[in-house]
C-alpha cells in the first residue's frame, strides 16, 4: 500500500465514521476518485474489519475493530476512575508499588501508578510503555487473548530484547503464557528492568474479556524464590477479586 493510498483509506474510515454510513458513490465523491478505486478501498478496509457492509451493495458503516479500538481508548480513560481507590488499597495493604496496565498491541501501558510505603521499595515505572512479552503485566494481558490472536499479533515480530535475561523465543513466549493461564499470574524478574521483579494478575470485565492488568513491584531479592510468588499472589488476589467487581457492576462503590 502506497503512502497516498493509505492517507485515503485513512480518511475514508474517518469519513464513515462521522457520518455513520457511507454509499460507493458517496465515497467516491468525497476523495475525488473514480469508483473502482474507492470499491477497493472500501473492500480493503472491510477486510480490516474497520468498516462493515451488512448489504451487498448497501452503504458502508464503521466495522468491528474500530469499535474495538473506541472501546480500548474509552477504557483507558475510565479504569484510573474505576479502579483507582482500590489500587491505592493495594499500595497501602501490600506497602508494594502497585500498577494498572492495558494491552497495545504488542505493548503495555501504565496508566495508573500508585507508589508503596515499604522502606526499600520500587519508584514508578521508568517506561509507562514497554513490550508487553518482557513484563509481567504484560504477559497477563496476553493470556487472555486467543491463540490464534497472539500468534496474529506477533507473526513475524521479533521480540524485543529490553535486558538481557528478557524472553526472546516465541517458543519460550507461548509457554510462559501457558502457565499464565494454568495458575492465574504472571511474574518476570529483571526482564523489564535490572533489580525489579514483579507480579501481575489479569483484570476481567463482566463479560469475561481481560481489559487490564494489576501488577505489584518488588526488588527482585524479595521475590526470588517460588514460595515469594506464591505469596504474593495470595495476598494481591483479593485486590484483583475487588477490582472485577468492580468492572462487572461498570462503576465504583
Amino acid at each position: 500500500m502506497t503512502l497516498q493510498t493509505a492517507d485515503r483509506a485513512l480518511r475514508l474510515v474517518r469519513l464513515v465514521a462521522s457520518r455513520g454510513e457511507m454509499t460507493l458513490t458517496e465515497a467516491a465523491g468525497a476523495l475525488q476518485i473514480s469508483a473502482s478505486m474507492a470499491h477497493r478501498l472500501l473492500r480493503t478496509c472491510a477486510e480490516a474489519g474497520y468498516l462493515d457492509q451488512e448489504l451487498r451493495h448497501g452503504p458502508y458503516t464503521i466495522g468491528p475493530a474500530l469499535r474495538q479500538i473506541t472501546a480500548d481508548v474509552a477504557r483507558g480513560s475510565t479504569l484510573p476512575g474505576l479502579l483507582g481507590g482500590v489500587l491505592r488499597q493495594v499500595a497501602e495493604g501490600m506497602l508494594e508499588t502497585t500498577s494498572l496496565a492495558v494491552l497495545e498491541g504488542r505493548n503495555i501501558r501504565f496508566i495508573l501508578t500508585e507508589e508503596g510505603t515499604h522502606l526499600v521499595r520500587i519508584a514508578r515505572p521508568v517506561r509507562t510503555v514497554t513490550p508487553a512479552h518482557a513484563t509481567a503485566a504484560g504477559r497477563a494481558l496476553l493470556a487472555g487473548l486467543t491463540d490464534d490472536d497472539l500468534a496474529a499479533r506477533y507473526q513475524g515480530a521479533a521480540l524485543e530484547t529490553v535486558q538481557p535475561g528478557t524472553i526472546q523465543d516465541w517458543a519460550q513466549l507461548k509457554a510462559e503464557i501457558k502457565k499464565v493461564r494454568n495458575r492465574g499470574w504472571a511474574i518476570q524478574v529483571g526482564e523489564a528492568q535490572p533489580g525489579v521483579a514483579a507480579l501481575a494478575m489479569p483484570l476481567r470485565d463482566g463479560f469475561g474479556q481481560t481489559v487490564a492488568a494489576v501488577t505489584v513491584m518488588v526488588p527482585y531479592l524479595r521475590l526470588s524464590r517460588s514460595d515469594d510468588a506464591r505469596s504474593l499472589a495470595h495476598r494481591l488476589r483479593p485486590y484483583a477479586d475487588q477490582m472485577e467487581r468492580r468492572l462487572a457492576s461498570g462503576s465504583a462503590r
